[in-house]
């Protein structure tokens, strides 16, 4: 198995002969406006270009979003990928969307699919704390899945989410072999984390102390907070360098 991380949450999972792309944001750098946040950094999104040629990204065989945030489903992507590729997204509200716009093979994820002969099952997260989405109902659902293809390595792709008893459930449940996080803490403008930090890499690493951890979304967005480089620090700390993986953008991981 070899993933990519493109940009941000944007991957490109190879396994069992297929090729499955994650969330895409496709735009150029700039193309999408800043995040409201208390982050002294007002700069428009993404920050920072694709290294990954758009040719090999559109290059796939199926597309799995999330969410639509536009961080994870953008304009790019919508006007640039085929319309008849299979589209697997978190729930019908969704699955609306890309109809209106072309997209032939919509796919509700709502419990477990199959996939190119992948199972694909749902996980639940939550995009901040209960008060913060009490508060901004706006932020709507979010979801993760686990990729489950025969004779490679479990994936679990915990999406835009804080640390959950969901989460953790996920990785009681199904202990992936490799789990992939996002760990920017983008910072909202109320100044509430809406997704993970670098200290769950750790409760990741306690929960599943095999498992192979991905850290991405990080320096790519305004509001994110978290860097590369604080990752890696924790997990020398920790002695789990061998276990965590920051890529950079364009980088291949592979996994056996």
């Amino acid at each position: 198995m070899q993933l990519t991380h493109v940009r941000n949450a944007t991957m490109l999972i190879e396994t069992a002969g297929s090729r499955i792309l994650v969330d895409p944001m496709l735009g150029a750098k700039g193309s999408s406006i800043a995040a409201p946040t208390v982050v002294d950094n007002h700069r428009r999104n993404p920050l920072v270009d694709l290294t990954t040629p758009l040719a090999e990204l559109l290059d796939v065989d199926a597309v799995i979003v999330t969410h639509t945030h536009p961080d994870h489903w953008d304009e790019a992507a919508a006007a640039l990928l085929p319309r008849e590729l299979p589209l697997v997204v978190q729930h019908e509200e969704d699955a609306m969307k890309m109809r209106e716009i072309g997209f032939s093979d919509v796919r509700v994820l709502q419990t477990s699919l199959d996939l190119l002969g992948a199972t694909v099952t749902r996980t639940e997260g939550r995009h901040g704390s209960k008060e913060f989405l009490a508060a901004n109902p706006a932020m709507g659902e979010v979801s993760g899945f686990v990729l489950d293809a025969p004779g490679e390595p479990v994936v679990y792709v915990a999406g835009d989410t804080v640390w959950t008893d969901d989460v953790a459930a996920a990785l009681a449940d199904h202990t992936p072999d490799i789990v992939v996080l996002n760990t920017g803490e983008a910072t909202w403008i109320t100044g509430d984390a809406i997704i993970m930090g670098a200290d769950d890499v750790l409760r990741a690493h306690r929960a599943l102390p095999d498992a192979q951890i991905v850290a991405v979304h990080m320096e790519a967005l305004n509001h994110c907070v978290v860097t590369r480089d604080q990752v890696r620090a924790l997990a020398a700390e920790h002695g789990i360098t061998n276990l965590v993986h920051v890529p950079e953008d364009g980088e291949k991981m592979t996994f056996a």
